[in-house]
């Protein structure tokens, strides 16, 4: 393998500073669209965006999380499941953007020519996943920062100086994805593929895997992968059908405030994927790993919270003046939401790691259940709906953590690994 290897607190570092300069474009991204859209359309926008993050998980596969597990292990190899992960994510990209962009029109109403344009970059994004992954396991997620960045980057940059109307914020949105891709793909090629070397141990089954091989492997990660998806914005697609796109535009600005936590949360599993997949087989080092890293998150995650809820108002006031009284409330239940999410970090990844990968899709979509439950009743009760999809937010949260925490040792040694 290359001479670098993956160091959770260095590698959840660049990637959380990356998702934090990324948080500075998203500001630029939507103090734009809603100075520039009236409500309803930002809410529109917003509804066809996320909804075509949620199909495109039908692109992932759930095949840039093997790598991500299991692409130190790899080293030589991997650029052989390299090229036949994008080959089969490629093809479904080529035919299933067309059909999820006439299906978001359909379902939240808005403009066919941007839909297209949305999809299409919504796929692009999900294709730099693979080489991303590839990036992270090789102890290289300095570079993956690099590849998130350029995305949002010049999405920012695009509607900051060029984009002026609705296509034109679409294109950008695309474009921005589309540049990402590209840069994954060559930063790999160029700087990760000539160092590796054949693995001194015994190399993973997944190096022999064919096409059809790879995508039965992938299933419990594809479902894992649409979970994360939806599991962050069932309550705004469920809000976008029962209620009206204001109410989606209120809830979206609150989610900013979620999301910008969210971010280090995904950087932070995704590295504890790859730590604790180095040593999947050595239960002694795999526990103490998942220790350590439950130990941080308890010492950390409280103290980002109150962070949150001292800086959140402050920053509703300063970027997004007419929708500060609305959403103060909303992003408290978030926030809470946040806090749930992030404690259940090591659990969900020690369970992805283990003999039964098929777990930790099952709680997300447990937690995807409640929610979805909690929002029909409280979204079509409550004389806010905005006030209801958050709280569903929030108990869903409080459902993954227990639930996770509980079946961490499933699969594992439970003599070890102690509650």
């Amino acid at each position: 393998m290359a001479d670098r290897k993956v160091v959770p607190q260095r590698d959840t570092l660049w990637l959380s500073g990356a998702d934090a300069i990324n948080l500075f474009f998203g500001i630029i991204i939507h103090v734009i669209l809603t100075r520039t859209l009236l409500s309803d359309e930002y809410g529109t926008f917003i509804l066809l965006l996320d909804f075509f993050h949620v199909c495109v998980i039908l692109v992932d596969l759930g095949l840039p999380t093997i790598i991500g597990r299991d692409g130190e292990r790899l080293g030589s190899k991997l650029h052989v499941v390299l090229k036949k992960v994008c080959r089969i994510q490629a093809i479904i990209v080529v035919f299933g953007c067309v059909i999820f962009a006439y299906l978001g029109v359909f379902l939240f109403g808005g403009w066919i020519g941007p839909a297209l344009i949305l999809s299409f970059g919504a796929g692009m994004l999900v294709l730099a996943y693979a080489h991303r992954a590839a990036l992270r396991a090789c102890g290289e997620a300095r570079l993956e920062a690099l590849v998130r960045i350029s995305d949002r980057g010049v999405v920012a940059m695009l509607m900051l100086f060029w984009a002026q109307d609705l296509v034109q914020f679409a294109i950008a949105t695309a474009v921005g994805p589309l540049c990402a891709c590209i840069v994954a793909a060559s930063v790999y090629w160029m700087k990760i593929a000539p160092k590796l070397v054949d693995p001194a141990g015994s190399i993973p089954d997944t190096a022999e895997m064919d096409g059809q091989k790879l995508v039965g492997t992938g299933l419990p990660f594809l479902f894992a992968s649409a979970a994360l998806v939806i599991n962050v914005r069932v309550e705004k697609l469920l809000l976008g059908v029962l209620a009206t796109p204001e109410d989606v535009a209120i809830f979206q600005i609150a989610w900013l405030g979620f999301i910008a936590g969210y971010g280090p949360i995904l950087s932070l599993r995704a590295v504890l994927l790859s730590w604790f997949g180095e040593v999947r087989d050595d239960l002694a080092k795999k526990t103490h790993r998942y220790k350590l890293a439950f130990l941080s998150c308890a010492i950390l995650c409280p103290i980002g919270a109150l962070i949150g809820l001292s800086v959140g108002p402050f920053a509703f006031n300063a970027l997004f003046s007419e929708y500060a009284d609305v959403v103060a409330k909303p992003f408290r239940w978030l926030l809470l939401a946040w806090l749930f999410h992030a404690i259940a970090s090591p659990s969900l990844a020690l369970i992805q790691t283990g003999e039964k990968p098929w777990n930790y899709a099952r709680i997300l979509w447990g937690g995807i259940m409640v929610s979805s439950i909690l929002c029909l009743y409280l979204i079509s009760t409550q004389t806010d709906p905005v006030a209801g999809a958050v709280k569903a937010a929030a108990i869903s949260s409080m459902f993954i953590f227990v639930v996770a925490t509980g079946l961490k040792n499933t699969g594992t040694n439970t003599s070890l690994i102690e509650n």
